[in-house]
């Protein structure tokens, strides 16, 4: 690559950036869910709807039409009598938080990410830790969710019958899911099995006290249990027929002890489940787009959370399948199997005790 096409690269990588910190500002606004009726709106009717400023407003859809984010029904209408409208078609990615092409939260975790940028930088410099993402304003986003609430009881889980079967026999199964954060996979599992008790455990205490409520409001609080604690130190006497570890592995500063205590905690025929970044097997360059990203998000989010720890594993967001197959040999495991479940994202893993 020349050095043109290389400004011209960044360039446009600045605008792709500008445009998510304003998507962000669509979410958190609320300005794409009051324009998902379809309705067309001069910006002093989405103001005051909203309760935001028509300035501010203003600017933020001449911007979102001009970038093709919304529609203007006449460009040439003064700039306070022009109208609006979001696309039927954008709709279920900027504003269906229930569809699997929901793309905002995107825009979150990268504004969530940009506020320790600073300390990062001295973070490099040390080899240790930045400080946590403070949980306010945004909390923990919660990216996952479509994927849990779509996906994880209906196709993944179907797609490992062993697995499959016994959630579904009597007596009902148990299932640890570890490092579960705000709790939708935990939720999921339970609302597509409906005998199972789930035991969701995260140290984040805030992701846990936001799974709890949306748990109690989705009608399974009776049978899904959180709580902010390690994993280790659920009771000994516990055993379960499942452990799921969902796209958290790589974040861990030490993998190999959780995963020994996965399968600690399993009964006779147990097993574990983990999904994690699904990369190429090994390093090569070029790099598909999903790597390049997860690479992003290496540098700036998992490596450096697992930092803090002297002994860290370092891991980092790209875990290859032999990089996984170590940890889970290193932990007592006899067999990991690569499931046939298929996404560009991640990759299921079943270990076998």
């Amino acid at each position: 690559m020349d050095a043109n096409a290389l400004a011209d690269r960044l360039f446009r990588n600045a605008t792709g950036t500008l445009e998510l910190y304003a998507v962000y500002l669509g979410e958190r606004l609320g300005l794409y869910r009051m324009l998902a009726d379809g309705e067309a709106v001069t910006s002093g009717e989405l103001a005051a709807r909203t309760g935001v400023a028509e300035r501010y407003v203003r600017e933020w859809l001449e911007q979102q039409a001009v970038t093709g984010l919304v529609e203007v029904d006449d460009p040439r209408a003064d700039a306070l009598a022009r109208r609006y409208r979001l696309p039927a078609e954008h709709v279920p990615v900027l504003a269906d938080e229930d569809d699997l092409r929901y793309g905002t939260p995107l825009s979150i975790d990268l504004v969530r990410t940009a506020r320790r940028l600073a300390a990062l930088v001295d973070a490099y410099r040390d080899g240790s830790a930045p400080p946590p993402i403070p949980w306010e304003p945004e909390g923990r986003v919660t990216v996952n969710r479509t994927r849990f609430v779509n996906l994880l009881g209906t196709r993944w889980l179907p797609a490992v019958p062993d697995v499959d079967a016994r959630l579904r026999a009597d007596p009902p199964a148990r299932v640890a899911d570890i490092a579960c954060g705000t709790g939708w996979s935990s939720i999921a599992m339970a609302q597509a099995y409906p005998k199972i008790v789930v035991d969701g455990v995260d140290l984040d205490e805030d992701a846990i006290a936001a799974a709890r409520g949306s748990a109690e409001q989705v009608g399974v609080a009776d049978r899904v249990r959180f709580s902010a604690t390690d994993a280790a130190l659920l009771p000994s006497a516990n055993r379960y027929d499942l452990v799921t570890i969902f796209e958290a592995l790589h974040d861990m500063s030490r993998p190999v002890a959780t995963l020994r205590t996965a399968r600690d905690l399993l009964t006779d025929g147990g097993t574990v489940l983990v999904a994690d970044t699904r990369t190429a097997e090994e390093f090569t360059v070029p790099a598909s787009e999903h790597e390049r990203q997860a690479y992003g998000w290496s540098l700036v989010n998992c490596l450096p959370g697992a930092m803090d720890d002297p002994d860290t594993a370092a891991t980092g967001t790209i875990m290859r399948p032999a990089t996984l197959r170590r940890y889970a040999t290193e932990a007592g495991f006899t067999e990991v199997r690569v499931l046939p479940i298929d996404t560009d994202y991640w990759r299921f893993y079943q270990l076998v005790r």
